[in-house]
């Protein structure tokens, strides 16, 4: 009996462990196929995540091509957003009497929505003509203001000053901050506010806010087509002018030189004002190389006018205005903002006469040429213009 008690104790102690192994066997296969099962729900997702981004890639390369920005890609702020560039250029295009601070802000704007912020210009074939009208209409009002001979003085001086000052942009923050743009918007000149804020009270001041608004625009109009503007007559005339350089040495023994002098202080310092055709240049002999000089005052002759011409003193002596920014010689006096008084001392009268005969006959010269030019630099925008409405009367 105790053998079969043995017998029957052996088997269920031999049982026990397999029923356990086979329950871990089955758990372990439930969790495979919850595995299973849990992977490949994530595939079928990625498989339409996948056909969503096949869908939107010819989007965005259409938009590249065609500068139409998709649905899609408009919840970007940075993007290029239709309607306010269509309301900016649609203000510039109407020429409504706007102060010249708004139009310069909306030139801004259109810069860093259209250019600053995508790769090309995103303009759709609606606002490219508008914008061409805008400037064309621009061109066309200072056009008008060149049809008298004796406004070209006052008006070539005004484009000097304004193309000049189109190169400073506009503070934000100083506008933001400034009260006069929360005053209402004043007519006269007599308020003291300037002309920036204000509207135009006269006939000059008209004449200077068309000027500042066309160089706007034109600036606008070739930053749009990726041109550098090159072939502006004032942008020419500088890059001419720039060649010599206060300091500079320069060859002056093959070139026409009148003797003179210049008093600093106590002291009398000898130079020759050089006969060149577009420069006032002032020079004193090089220390070291003969046949070379240094230059001290150098000074477009468009900017100076000789004021006083003094041929009874001993020495005789002329006074030459020079309307330039900075001091252009230390013996210069301030006459008002910008605009210095050099006086130079000949040797005798005729020396005096052919330096005033120089000097005004090249600063004549000088300007009547460049005054051409501007005439016919607007002319050929206002024969744009004329091509324009032409090919959409025959249309």
């Amino acid at each position: 009996m105790i053998e079969d008690s043995d017998r029957l104790q052996e088997p269920q102690s031999s049982e026990g462990p397999r029923d356990e192994a086979n329950k871990s066997d089955l758990e372990q296969e439930h969790l495979e196929e919850e595995d299973n099962t849990n992977t490949v729900i994530p595939t079928a997702v990625s498989g339409e995540a996948e056909t969503e981004k096949k869908k939107q890639v010819p989007l965005a390369r259409e938009s590249k091509l065609t500068g139409v920005i998709p649905k899609e890609e408009t919840k970007n702020p940075l993007n290029y957003c239709r309607e306010v560039v269509e309301s900016l250029v649609s203000a510039l295009a109407t020429q409504p009497p706007y102060r010249l601070v708004t139009v310069q802000m909306v030139i801004d704007l259109l810069g860093e929505m259209v250019l600053d912020n995508t790769p090309n210009p995103c303009l759709n074939e609606i606002d490219i003509p508008k914008l061409e009208r805008a400037y064309q209409l621009a061109a066309k009002d200072v056009a008008k203001r060149f049809t008298k001979k004796e406004d070209h003085e006052a008006l070539l001086n005004n484009f000097q000053t304004c193309y000049k000052d189109m190169s400073k942009p506009i503070d934000i923050e100083e506008l933001l901050t400034n009260a006069v743009t929360l005053l209402p918007v004043a007519r006269n000149a007599m308020s003291g506010i300037p002309l920036q804020f204000r509207r135009p009270s006269g006939k000059m001041e008209a004449a200077k806010k068309s000027i500042q608004v066309y160089l706007l625009l034109r600036g606008l109009r070739y930053k749009l087509l990726k041109i550098n503007d090159s072939n502006f007559p004032l942008t020419k005339a500088y890059s001419e002018e720039q060649q010599i350089r206060k300091k500079q040495q320069i060859k002056i023994s093959d070139q026409d030189a009148i003797p003179c002098v210049i008093v600093v202080g106590k002291r009398r310092e000898r130079h020759f004002l050089v006969v060149h055709r577009t420069l006032l240049l002032v020079v004193q002999h090089h220390p070291t190389r003969a046949g070379y000089a240094l230059v001290k005052v150098v000074v477009p002759l468009r900017n100076q006018e000789v004021k006083e011409v003094d041929e009874a003193s001993t020495p005789a002596s002329l006074t030459v205005v020079l309307r330039i920014g900075i001091k252009p010689h230390p013996s210069a006096r301030l006459q008002s903002l910008g605009v210095w008084a050099l006086t130079l001392f000949f040797e005798n009268v005729e020396d005096c006469n052919n330096a005033n005969q120089h000097l005004n006959f090249s600063r004549e010269r000088a300007r009547v040429k460049l005054v051409k030019q501007l005439i016919i630099s607007l002319s050929n925008d206002r024969d744009d213009e004329k091509e324009d409405s032409d090919d959409d009367s025959a249309v």
